[in-house]
């Protein structure tokens, strides 16, 4: 397509500070694109495209599942979306208020031609946006993205009118319940992967004694997920509140994969994230001293729409977040522990490198690197590209892994025996991290990878369009990279990542990485910087170098 592509890394989002922009379509589209301005008339307009793609793809009368998270202007949005698609000629069904894997359960459960979730994710609740799920569960791809957004362009510009049919709804179901109910219906198939009762595990051997604090971001994990957890013998204490705008500090999208913090830091200098100072709170009521011991649990953070997770452990002197890679390691050495069966792995190009040039340790298992993004990772576990539900009795020995929290794991197809789908969701998630430190805590579990060095900055805000991965400014990163290495650095191509410079290579033998991208969520361009372990450079005066080269080039 010639015009700019709507959707991002993970669907489509703006700023919702003035949702009734002045101007014709094309301007609200371009304020979209330039501005980040989402506006009721651009998500009518996307509506259209979204139900024109659908009716063209799957036939007339395509049925359509809509969810939302409880942002300030998300009613009026959703109200908008229905419009446009019911303009295109769909049906649609409104769930309500839920997570974004609920929003993935429901559209398997109604048997649905597509999902939609008006969200922004860990974005502020200064913003919003919508992901699109296709029929069998999964996040649009970015042909179907290009398709749909040529369709905007075109009602946009007057070239293409939908035919303006009268909108079917459906009545609206409680698409809450229905994944709530599938999640304890997954606990069940963790724990036999684990070989790990949840009810039954002595819970103090993994975190405090006071309990796990939780902080769901104020989605709507908040006011059920607490007290699911405490009714099955884990105590569990829910920190952030629904009284708040969502993310406002809190949840996981606050958090940086490789933080960490010293006691002496947080007594000093109390955090206003509402997870930390939590966990500050319990410290001071202690006198200063910690009432946990090194290695356990004491809090875990989701993000608002609820698809990720992270969780801080203590150590001998502080706390530091276990990521998604140490989350998913965890995770597979509990099950081979129990189940010693080949696993495929998907790590995107920001894991940590230790996690996949140390696989061997665990047996001979696959390893695939892919593109930021959930639904890079569930393509490349799908069986076949045309197979994409696995057909098992057994959980699949599949996982795709985000340092950021994000895990696609499988998850049952409601109403289908023995089929799998794949999903990220930080409830289970956290549920399966859970249940992995419970095992691993047991003898015989396999050792654990070690960890290399990874640091990841941000110019913000950036021109995106300035960095294209392949003109004179990427020559000018190689160079500044392999004069640090003194050895030369080869260009990766991954799937999904159109404006990235991917550079791999080794010092002393050992792997290393160097990542240059453009966020599809934000107005940011992001480094990613990561060696195995082992390598003894310093890492952050290459960053600063490259920050120096970028940021000049790059800042509005």
């Amino acid at each position: 397509m010639t015009r700019p592509r709507l959707h991002g890394t993970d669907g489509i989002r703006g700023r919702i500070d003035n949702l009734n922009i002045d101007g014709d379509d094309e301007a609200v589209l371009n304020a979209l694109i330039g501005q980040r301005l989402l506006s009721n008339r651009s998500m009518r307009i996307i509506g259209e495209a979204t139900g024109l793609f659908l009716v063209d793809d799957v036939g007339e009368s395509p049925l359509v599942i809509l969810g939302w998270d409880r942002r300030d202007g998300n009613a009026t949005l959703v109200d908008a979306l229905e419009s446009g698609l019911g303009a295109a000629g769909c049906r649609t069904l409104r769930v309500g208020e839920l997570p974004t894997p609920g929003l993935h359960n429901a559209v398997l459960s109604s048997a649905a031609d597509a999902g939609m979730m008006v969200t922004a994710s860990h974005n502020p609740a200064t913003d919003s946006g919508v992901k699109l799920f296709d029929s069998e569960g999964y996040k649009s791809m970015p042909e179907v993205e290009d398709r749909i957004s040529e369709l905007a362009w075109q009602l946009a510009d007057g070239g293409l009118a939908a035919p303006q049919e009268t909108v079917v709804s459906l009545d609206e179901i409680d698409g809450l319940s229905l994944y709530r109910g599938a999640l304890k219906n997954r606990l069940q198939s963790l724990e036999t992967l684990m070989g790990v009762e949840f009810a039954t595990v002595n819970w103090n051997d993994v975190v405090p004694m006071q309990g796990l604090l939780l902080d769901c971001s104020g989605g709507a994990g908040t006011e059920w997920l607490a007290d699911g957890l405490t009714r099955r013998g884990l105590e569990t204490i829910e920190v952030s509140s629904r009284l708040d705008p969502i993310n406002q500090d809190c949840g996981a999208g606050d958090f940086s994969p490789t933080a960490q913090w010293s006691i002496e830091q947080l007594l000093m200098d109390p955090p206003s994230h509402r997870l930390l100072w939590s966990i500050t709170q319990r410290l001071e009521d202690n006198d200063g001293t910690p009432p946990w011991a090194p290695g356990q649990i004491v809090g875990a953070a989701l993000d608002g729409d609820g698809d990720r997770c992270l969780l801080i452990e203590s150590t001998s002197d502080g706390l530091q977040i276990v990521d998604g890679d140490r989350m998913c390691d965890e995770i597979m050495r509990a099950a081979i522990r129990t189940h010693s069966e080949t696993w495929k792995m998907a790590a995107s190009i920001e894991s940590d490198l230790g996690l996949t040039a140390d696989l061997s340790r665990l047996g001979e298992h696959e390893s695939i690197t892919t593109a930021v993004g959930d639904r890079w990772l569930s393509a490349a576990l799908w069986p076949e590209s045309e197979l994409r539900w696995f057909g098992s009795s057994d959980v699949p020995k599949v996982i795709g892994t985000e340092d950021s929290g994000h895990l696609v794991m499988p998850a049952p197809v409601p109403n289908a025996n023995d089929r799998w789908a794949l999903v990220g969701d930080g409830a289970a998630t956290l549920l399966a991290a859970l249940l992995a430190r419970a095992a691993l805590c047991k003898e015989g579990t396999p050792p654990a990878f070690q960890c290399g060095w990874k640091k990841r900055s941000s110019i913000r805000p950036s021109v995106r369009e300035r960095w294209t991965g392949e003109n004179e400014l990427s020559q000018l990163v190689q160079s500044t990279a392999e004069d640090w290495c003194n050895s030369s650095l080869s260009r990766i191509n991954v799937a999904g990542e159109p404006a990235l410079l991917l550079l791999e290579g080794v010092i002393d033998e050992l792997p290393i990485s160097i990542a240059v991208r453009n966020s599809g969520t934000e107005a940011k361009t992001s480094i990613s910087i990561r060696f195995a372990r082992g390598i003894d450079v310093d890492g952050e005066q290459l960053m600063g170098q490259l920050l120096d080269i970028l940021t000049p080039h790059l800042i509005p």
